[in-house]
């Protein structure tokens, strides 16, 4: 039985699939659900200054992103239990696999593909983190119709 399930989410369609069945998931176990979303450190803006020349303010912004991606998401929540949100700066695979252990969590929900090729390629994937150095369960929601083509 499902206890605690975790639910990353980055604002894109494949995070709002993810959060429908890490729901669906909570409502069938009876379970708390954590909402996560991480916003890249400034230090790591600072290590690309050519990229990005205005690392506190997209930090900034990213933090306003991440409480805005959070309300849409607990909106679409529809749950009666027990639901908390966080946000997280760091490494988004890193912060995943930390907050899954600090909270003790028995289930990760997380999309398969994140919002865009760049981040994928600048930091590697996500899920393929998580899913190869988390001792928690995952489970990995794919975009069938993408996948299709």
């Amino acid at each position: 039985m499902l206890k605690k399930i975790l639910v990353a989410t980055d604002g894109s369609k494949l995070a709002s699939k993810a959060i429908e069945t890490a729901v669906d998931l909570a409502k069938q176990n009876q379970a708390k659900l954590y909402i996560l979303t991480v916003v890249p450190e400034a230090a790591y803006y600072e290590h690309y200054p050519m990229v990005f020349p205005y690392g506190p303010e997209v930090l900034k912004a990213n933090e306003e992103r991440a409480k805005v991606l959070l309300d849409e998401a607990k909106k679409q929540v529809a749950y009666d239990g027990n639901v908390e949100t966080y946000y997280a700066l760091g490494s988004a695979g890193k912060e995943i696999i930390d907050f899954s252990n600090d909270h003790d969590v028995d289930l990760i929900v997380l999309g398969n593909r994140g919002l865009g090729a760049f981040s994928r390629t600048l930091l590697g994937s996500v899920s393929n983190k998580v899913i190869n150095h988390s001792q928690r369960s995952v489970l990995v929601v794919k975009d069938l119709e993408e996948e299709a083509q």
